[in-house]
């Protein structure tokens, strides 16, 4: 733990410098703008905020943002398919790049498939989950090629 000075001047040790413990924020259901859950009322338009509703709505918030992060990742991976597989090619980062682009040519179809699982059903108008459904399948469909190609060039299958 670290020692911050308090307020007397006194060093004292910080809690945690974990993100777990961040706000939940959910849209108000009036003015649509973003507001904690401990509010009893938007500080935007003064809706009176139901703590269940607000409870329920913040987590179908974090649960969106969830499916938006982990398609970047998604994303970000495939990304990382090519300079791996490049890197093969050149004395020294053979080996890296060997390790790298098998791990990552299993581990996307894996990581797409948990996606599926986990965040296929949400049914929300939110346009970044949109986004984000759209980036799962195009890496999906383009990791699919990478492999296709890959067992062709490899066996020496002709289509």
């Amino acid at each position: 733990m670290l020692a911050f000075p308090n307020q007397s001047g006194e060093p004292h040790m910080a809690q945690s410098f974990s993100l777990a413990s961040t706000v939940e924020v959910f849209s108000c259901p009036t003015c649509n703008e973003t507001i904690n859950t401990s509010m009893r009322q938007c500080a935007f338009c003064a809706t009176p905020i139901d703590r269940e509703a607000a409870a329920t709505a913040a987590a179908a918030t974090t649960r969106i943002s969830q499916a938006c992060n982990d398609a970047s990742y998604l994303r970000i991976m495939l990304g990382a398919l090519l300079p791996f597989g490049l890197s093969i090619f050149f004395p020294f980062f053979g080996l890296i790049g060997i390790v790298g682009f098998v791990f990552l040519k299993y581990a996307i179809p894996v990581m797409a498939i948990r996606w599926w699982i986990s965040f296929g059903r949400i049914k929300t108008p939110d346009p970044d989950f949109s986004r984000a459904r759209r980036t799962v399948i195009l890496v999906s469909a383009a990791d699919f090629l990478v492999l296709l190609l890959l067992h062709v060039h490899l066996f020496g299958l002709t289509l």
